[in-house]
């Protein structure tokens, strides 16, 4: 729980919630804790999250959550229903794998604002995902969030050597037209892959020539950290 954050939700302040678990495998994800230790980890119950937000919403605008992979757990929906009530705007942050439950939140207008992840475009996803998936589900999800109205966003993060500017023009391509895209700063030491860890990113310099490069397929484009 981050109780403010001021960059996450553009225009918005929001409290900050991260869900552990998640089913990819990404080589590079920086959140291996999230993945193979959160069952010990100390649980935070609904009330206590909704007690914990309600006397902050005349400050703050709602909530931004994100994972691991937060359409994992039963209890989200019932969750984004009580967030809602209570008057507060949801972001939620989300690898689209789920698009029976992408329509679900969209029909009962239980989040404003999407942020899907791209770990690669749709023909290296197996290999970089390490997960079996069948890739039209992802574009199920993407399909309904682009065509639902709801605000949204895609995130996407550079790694030498695996997603380089080949693969970014294939996401770029893919999505074209979309509103936003984030491009996030590898991290290499918090990799959860070893291989990863001892591998340099990419310069500000460079990460930069990726945007400018990208900048054309989307009405706006951000690196964050």
């Amino acid at each position: 729980m981050r109780k403010l954050n001021t960059i996450d939700y553009p225009g918005k302040l929001c409290m900050g919630l991260t869900i552990a678990g998640c089913n990819y495998r990404c080589p590079f994800c920086p959140h291996a804790e999230l993945i193979h230790d959160y069952i010990p980890m100390e649980k935070t119950s609904m009330d206590d999250l909704v007690q914990t937000l309600r006397p902050r919403l005349g400050f703050l605008d709602g909530v931004s959550i994100d994972g691991g992979e937060p359409l994992l757990h039963r209890g989200l929906v019932d969750f984004l229903k009580e967030l809602k009530f209570q008057g507060s705007l949801v972001k939620l942050k989300t690898n689209a794998s789920r698009p029976n439950l992408v329509r679900l939140l969209i029909d009962k207008r239980f989040v404003d604002y999407f942020s899907v992840f791209m770990p690669a475009p749709l023909s290296k996803y197996k290999e970089v995902i390490n997960y079996r998936i069948d890739v039209k589900e992802i574009i199920s999800s993407i399909q309904i969030i682009r065509k639902s109205g709801i605000s949204h966003e895609f995130r996407v993060k550079p790694v030498p050597g695996l997603i380089e500017e080949p693969e970014l023009l294939e996401i770029a391509n893919y999505l074209a037209g979309a509103p936003r895209l984030v491009i996030e700063r590898f991290k290499p030491e918090s990799s959860m892959d070893e291989e990863y860890r001892s591998l340099s990113a990419f310069s500000e310099a460079e990460l930069k020539g990726l945007q400018d490069l990208v900048a054309p397929y989307f009405n706006e484009t951000v690196i964050r950290s």
